[in-house]
């Protein structure tokens, strides 16, 4: 997708493409049809991001507001049906922090990915209203744009949300009103927007393209096909920025990390390219949300400099120093995080 900014977005609507109004000019266009926008997470203010800075990556048009919000459950349930708000709200809700990942957000700061607090409905409990069969192994997941998703009943009914607020208000148009699904710790192509249907099944959506999987070649060529992983574990200095000219001295640096395996449990800090490391000082973290972290070197010889980032999360998976060669996707991507500066 070509990168434009605002100035360059504008351009464009002549084509036809209408401006959205909280769109301000921080924000960075990946795309203007489908609509993609990144957040800057320099901007971040606090854990979570606001809703008008939260990154939007739209496969379709985002549809027009729906009058009366109804969801129809059916496939593989002893009792198909639609609900309404009324229906679910009999349901305990669920409130959570949960960081929402692009699988094609690259390392850096600015990126597909947002922090953000949910809240609704879990599927657990919606699609028990629909009383599933023994043979429901799959739930697919249906927007009103015409995009869909497959993802294992096991996922579903474990972590699954029927999501309806953002940051305590209810969902926007660009973030899925009236209600969007949500799986905290996987990548966010399977949070279906503007959820209308869901089909319980034997087995999963056929894939169209073979978007979405990890391609992996093995060592004698051949080319291997599997479902993305979970959010893998990742670091990204947002201070200093890249070509930021620094003073000699103690240098603050501070960043964000994340993993869709649950918390963050260590962060270090390389000042010469990732020759030495530093631990650096972790925030509290709970599970799902991304954890604030700040360190401080000392540089005291004038010249270039190579800041890089590494985390590691609770279950003991580590940010990779690179890129897998044999992937030949570019989903997934957390390699150390890289910043060149310079000391004068």
């Amino acid at each position: 997708m070509l990168a434009i900014r605002r100035r360059g977005f504008l351009a464009l609507l002549g084509g036809g493409l209408a401006l959205p109004r909280w769109l301000s000019a921080e924000h960075h266009v990946v795309s203007a049809d489908p609509l993609v926008v990144e957040f800057d997470l320099k901007s971040l203010r606090g854990l979570h991001t606001s809703v008008e800075d939260f990154y939007v990556r739209n496969h379709f048009d985002a549809p027009l507001a729906a009058g009366q919000a109804v969801l129809q459950v059916e496939g593989e349930v002893e009792r198909p049906c639609r609900l309404a708000p009324a229906d679910l709200a009999p349901f305990p809700e669920r409130d959570l922090g949960v960081v929402l990942e692009c699988a094609g957000d690259g390392v850096g700061p600015m990126g597909l990915v947002s922090n953000g607090s949910w809240a609704g409905w879990p599927l657990a409990a919606v699609l028990s209203s629909a009383r599933p069969t023994r043979a429901a192994a799959h739930l697919h997941l249906f927007g009103r744009d015409g995009y869909a998703r497959s993802v294992p009943m096991e996922r579903a009914l474990e972590g699954g949300v029927l999501v309806t607020h953002l940051n305590q208000r209810p969902l926007t148009r660009q973030h899925g009103a009236p209600w969007r699904a949500l799986f905290p710790g996987w990548y966010g192509m399977d949070s279906v927007k503007w959820l209308e249907r869901m089909v319980v099944s034997a087995v999963p959506l056929p894939s169209r393209d073979g978007s979405y999987q990890e391609l992996v070649q093995g060592a004698e060529g051949e080319l291997s096909r599997q479902p993305l992983p979970r959010v893998q574990v990742k670091s990204v200095i947002v201070d200093p920025a890249e070509g930021a000219v620094l003073r000699p001295g103690l240098t603050p640096i501070h960043g964000l990390a994340w993993s869709g395996e649950g918390t963050i449990s260590s962060v270090e800090v390389s000042w010469d390219g990732g020759r030495n490391w530093l631990p650096a000082r972790v925030g509290e973290g709970k599970d799902f949300n991304w954890t604030l972290w700040h360190a401080a070197v000392e540089l005291t010889q004038p010249g270039a400099v190579e800041l890089v980032s590494r985390a590691r999360d609770i279950k003991g998976f580590a940010q990779p120093a690179r890129r897998d060669p044999g992937r030949l996707d570019g989903y997934a991507n957390n390699w150390y995080h890289r910043v060149r500066c310079v000391v004068a």
